[in-house]
């Protein structure tokens, strides 16, 4: 049997993330990737817990400093993430000598990383970016000018990247419309299953949880709103926030504003939310709600929500959707998305029997965990490294042939 171009060369994956959905992306997708044959070089800070650390003979680990996430001032912020950022570099540099292909999943800013992308090009390396949020949330909301700059600086890494990897169709279609990329460059690969610790059953306290950053396209504020009116008409439902909050964004302060006006309805948790803490929060409800719009991305908290056997109260906003036909549980909310479909949503889901969803969900959590393999995963990305070391054999063939015959004619 022929062995694949990958075999016993070496990849090399890098992050800056060490933490949460997109730190265990990257290890886990680094586990798969060694358990494949794969030999992989992996630059990124210690992960946290340390047990999603790849431990495997084909990995290497080449440990680079952690930002500070709680600092006193913002000199040592700055400083802890020059630190980290010369690290990294260092480390990429030192591995251009043998790796032939480098994976970059959620890198530094666009300015650092466009001279290390050219530059890895130009000695014929071959870069696979996997591009976590197509069109990023801050992007959005920015000034025109700004949007300009920032959309400029994407689409120059995007261009200088060998292949992109997203996670949902929708995904692939935002880089197509916004930034004027080729449909063959753009890969769909879904997230793996993370493995979490194994969940006690549904409570069944009424409790929902809403998890992740407050932002104005997860309908955070319409959720609060549905959670108030619900109570008002008799169903005594509360819901859970666990989340970071900048206290200094209108959209947060409107949330916090609505939450004032019932605070009995409310379990507040603002805050870094230590990974540990992530089993002890959603043993305590009964599903999720992600009532997304504008999001175009698979849902790392909807794959926490099914993995972990609780069901979700969702729109199809993004890979959801795939998700929801892949197994995970749940009911769907209206659209346009507002305080009024989500309550509707909400009071559906309570007028299933607990033991229907018990059941729904573990059945989800099966099925998820085997369409979300990271072996399988990891065969999709070798697949693609694969392919993009012959199409590079095929330029560098080429580029030699037209040589050997300019000489040829030149006697």
């Amino acid at each position: 049997m022929t062995k694949p171009s990958w075999a016993g060369s070496d990849l090399c994956l890098v992050t800056k993330i060490w933490f949460h959905g997109t730190g265990w992306f990257a290890a886990e997708l680094v586990r798969g990737l060694a358990e494949m044959g794969a030999n992989v070089t992996f630059i990124a800070p210690a992960i946290e817990p340390a047990f999603r650390e790849p431990k495997h003979p084909n990995v290497r680990r080449m440990l680079v400093p952690r930002e500070l996430t709680e600092y006193d001032t913002q000199l040592s912020s700055y400083k802890s993430k020059l630190r980290r950022i010369a690290n990294t570099a260092a480390a990429i540099f030192c591995k251009a000598a043998s790796a032939r292909t480098f994976i970059f999943s959620i890198p530094d800013h666009e300015i650092i990383t466009i001279p290390i992308f050219l530059l890895l090009r130009l000695i014929g390396r071959e870069i696979l970016l996997v591009v976590h949020d197509p069109l990023p949330h801050d992007l959005q909301f920015a000034s025109k000018g700004r949007r300009r700059i920032k959309s400029g600086l994407l689409r120059t890494q995007y261009t200088l990247a060998s292949r992109l990897v997203v996670f949902s169709e929708p995904g692939k279609k935002e880089l197509i419309i916004h930034f004027g990329l080729s449909e063959p460059k753009i890969n769909v690969i879904p997230i793996g299953a993370f493995e979490f610790p194994a969940q006690s059953p549904i409570p069944g306290q009424r409790i929902l949880l809403a998890f992740g950053q407050l932002r104005r396209n997860k309908n955070v504020l319409e959720a609060i709103n549905a959670v108030k009116m619900l109570r008002r008409a008799g169903l005594a439902v509360q819901l859970m926030l666990a989340s970071g909050a900048d206290r200094s964004d209108p959209y947060c302060r409107a949330c916090l504003d609505a939450i004032a006006e019932d605070p009995e309805g409310f379990i507040v948790d603002f805050g870094f939310i230590d990974d540990a803490d992530i089993p002890r929060i959603i043993e305590r409800v009964d599903a999720f709600i992600l009532a997304y719009s504008d999001f175009s991305s698979q849902s790392a908290v909807a794959v926490m929500a099914g993995l972990s056997g609780r069901p979700v109260i969702s729109s199809f906003a993004g890979g959801i959707q795939e998700l929801r036909k892949a197994g995970l549980a749940g009911v769907d909310v209206g659209q346009p998305i507002s305080a009024a479909t989500i309550a509707a949503a909400i009071k559906r889901y309570y007028e299933i029997p607990l033991e229907e969803w018990q059941r729904a969900a573990e059945a989800g959590r099966v099925s998820l965990s085997r369409h979300l393999d990271w072996r399988r995963i990891a065969q999709m990305y070798l697949s693609l490294c694969e392919r993009g070391v012959k199409l590079s054999q095929l330029r560098s063939y080429a580029v030699r042939s037209e040589q050997f015959f300019t000489e040829k004619a030149g006697r």
